[in-house]
């Protein structure tokens, strides 16, 4: 009887990635194209927002191109927070494949170099897409990754903030960071994503996270968010049966503090590819792998 069941269940798993294999969609063709260096007046085409997308309340203050500050994209995040299933600003553009995702920013109060409010931070975001929105939302569907900069849960204190949500189940980790202008990136292959950052004094990347998820669809999200002041919401609101947190918009309560300077976004191929089979996918793709070390990684994908 264990063998029958071994043998259905290694079935299903060949199928299922045989099946992922044949229908997954194409790659992004060129990548490059879908750069921003935010310096006419409006967004270049392609750009998105999750509010806009799934049908739900707007939760941006304030968003403008070279208005605010010439050759940046300028926003300013209402209450809000990427957790769980708990939602927030995010601006992206749809890629399918591997990736390398570039974004220069610098993340402040404001009215002054940090932000007065706790849980104030911006960056980069992967998320796989939700069919349906707001219409046939349901609670524990969230999955995505990301790192952040800002102000957490120590006000004076900058941190970098990568988190991994899976099914709505968020696992963070705060490290110490710099008020300054910081270049963040992203790579994907397969399913290992790298989260590097660099100092604009900075002469190489640094390794901040690896995540491994092999569930994480073909084609996702990437690109901007930035959340704040959710503290602000009653905990009986925010974390309660119904989870109206994610109907109402809340950016009138408490003290949003954070605005967000965006000098340019820019997207290319990663420099290695372990081929587009599933099984080269789980079987050689080693870029996860603690036996390869940060020195050896940076190598690997190059600057």
């Amino acid at each position: 009887m264990k063998l029958i069941l071994a043998a259905i269940a290694f079935a299903a798993f060949t199928g299922t990635a045989l099946a992922q294999s044949v229908n997954k969609p194409a790659p992004t063709p060129d990548l490059p194209t879908l750069n921003d260096e935010f310096n006419s007046n409006a967004l270049t085409d392609g750009w998105k927002s999750f509010h806009e997308l799934e049908g739900w309340p707007n939760k941006m203050i304030k968003q403008d191109v070279s208005s605010t500050s010439k050759g940046n994209l300028y926003f300013e995040p209402g209450t809000s927070g990427w957790f769980a299933d708990q939602q927030a600003p995010f601006l992206f553009k749809e890629i399918a494949g591997d990736f390398d995702v570039r974004v220069r920013m610098k993340v402040s109060g404001k009215k002054g170099e940090l932000p007065q409010t706790q849980w104030s931070l911006a960056g980069l975001m992967a998320r796989a897409p939700k069919k349906g929105g707001k219409n046939t939302w349901k609670r524990g569907e969230e999955n995505w990754l990301f790192m952040t900069t800002g102000i957490a849960e120590e006000l004076g204190k900058p941190v970098i903030e990568t988190k991994k949500t899976i099914n709505s189940r968020s696992s963070l980790k705060l490290r110490p960071a710099k008020p300054e202008w910081v270049q963040m990136r992203l790579v994907r292959v397969g399913p290992s994503f790298i989260f590097l950052y660099k100092y604009d004094q900075d002469s190489a990347w640094t390794v901040r996270e690896r995540f491994y998820n092999v569930d994480m669809p073909q084609t996702l999200q990437v690109g901007l968010i930035g959340y704040t002041n959710s503290y602000a919401v009653d905990n009986s609101i925010k974390l309660g049966d119904t989870f109206t947190y994610n109907n109402t918009i809340y950016d009138h309560l408490g003290n949003p503090d954070l605005a967000v300077l965006v000098d340019y976004i820019r997207f290319q191929k990663p420099k290695i590819s372990f081929g587009g089979s599933w099984l080269a996918a789980v079987g050689e793709n080693n870029l996860t792998d603690y036996s390869v070390t940060n020195e050896e990684l940076l190598k690997i994908l190059g600057e």
